[in-house]
This record gives C-alpha cells, structure tokens and sequence, in this order.
C-alpha cells in the first residue's frame, strides 16, 4: 500500500509538471521524432534575425498547438531590440519561408541570408506562418547586425511565447544551453560550406560557357578555311 501510494504521488508530481512547463518534454519529443534528414534536430541561434529558433515536428506542433501541416522553424524567442523584433517577427511565428525558398531547418534561414549578403543585398524577404494565415514580411540586415557576436547566456532573458511564468523558459534554455552553445559554434561553419559550394557551381558554370564559346570559335575557323 505506501509503495502504491508513493507511486501514484511521483506520477501526480510529474503530470503537474508538465502542466506548468509549456516547454517541459520539447528535447524528448525532438529526441522520438527528428524531422526526416534533417541533420540539425535541436534549437539554433538565427544570427540573421537576433532568435531561437526551434525544428518544426510531430512533437513541436502538439506541444505549441500548431496547425498539424505547419512547416518550416518556429521563432522560440527573440532578442529585444534585435533583427526579428524590430522586423515585426515575433516568439510564436513559424518562418516558412526566406526569399522565396522554403525553410525546413533552422540553419536554412541563416544560409540564405548570408547569400543574399555576400551578393550585396541587405532586403530580405520571408514569409512567416502566423494565426492561420501567410504573412510576407520584408526586413533589413545587415552584414554588421549578422557578424555580432550572441552570449548563449543572454538568451534566456528573450522574449518568448508563453502565458505562463518566464522561469519555463529560462529553465528550458538551460537545460538546452550546450546544445545550443554546440549548434552556434558549428552555424558558422555550415553557412561557409553552402556558399563555397555555391561559389564551386558558379565557377563550373563559368568553365562551362567559356568551353562552349571554344568549340564556337573553333568551328567558326575550321569554316572559313573549307572555303
């Protein structure tokens, strides 16, 4: 009898835990269900917009009350002041979109701003998910707002999308922080490799036509002499 009755008081202390905690359980739920060849399965800071952002899946759309077809990251938190809030993005959004392409990990969001830096541009475009309904939201950022450096300790004082006290949040950030202290060091490194192997194909493009144009002046010549 005490053995079932200490039982059935640790299962109450745990259900009433996760009442309390909107973000109690989100690491175990990633854990069970990683999105589908999606190397990065945890929060990431967004450099680009000043954010946490969260991997939409099975797990995150029950846990937030999602619409079950949400794609793309949900917007955890942002940073006061930062990108994202000045832009009108805020905790709760779910990115779906960056200039124009669809973004299914948090790293998509970063890669296609820093290409659209590296080009000259700092108009940014992206399509956020909110209440339902698709709105495009057109924001600045610039080179010097993406090179400032984030403390990983600073992010649990974001603002974030919950009712319930901040102390959840700041909880879940902790329990989180060398993952996400991880997915910062290793950002910057990704977001090199796809503009290099964007650089990569513009330079076998390049070669391409150049051989073309080769063979054209060749044939051009070989022409001229039958004549």
């Amino acid at each position: 009898m005490v053995l079932k009755n200490s039982y059935r008081a640790f299962r109450a202390l745990i259900i009433v835990a996760h009442i309390a905690s909107p973000f109690a359980g989100i690491h175990s739920a990633l854990a069970a269900t990683p999105p589908a060849g999606h190397a990065k399965s945890g929060p990431m800071i967004s450099k680009a917009l000043d954010a946490l952002l969260l991997p939409i899946n099975k797990g995150v759309i029950k846990k937030f009350k999602l619409d079950k077809g949400a794609h793309g990251v949900l917007v955890l938190s942002v940073k006061p002041g930062g990108v994202a809030d000045k832009q009108g993005i805020k905790p709760g959004d779910v990115l779906a979109e960056v200039q124009g392409h669809k973004v299914h990990k948090p790293i998509d969001v970063d890669v296609a701003v820093r290409r659209q830096l590296k080009a000259g541009h700092s108009d940014m475009s992206f399509g956020v998910e909110r209440g339902g309904a698709v709105v495009a939201i057109a924001a600045v950022v610039t080179l010097e707002s993406y090179n400032e450096a984030i403390a990983v300790s600073e992010v649990s004082s974001w603002e974030s999308d919950t009712t319930e006290s901040s102390s959840s949040y700041e909880e879940y950030v902790s329990a989180e922080s060398t993952e996400i202290e991880t997915s910062e060091e290793s950002e910057e490194a990704t977001v090199e490799e796809d503009l290099t192997q964007d650089e990569s194909a513009d330079d076998d493009s390049s070669d391409t036509a150049d051989d073309s144009s080769d063979d054209s002046s060749d044939d051009s010549g070989d022409e001229g002499g039958d004549d």
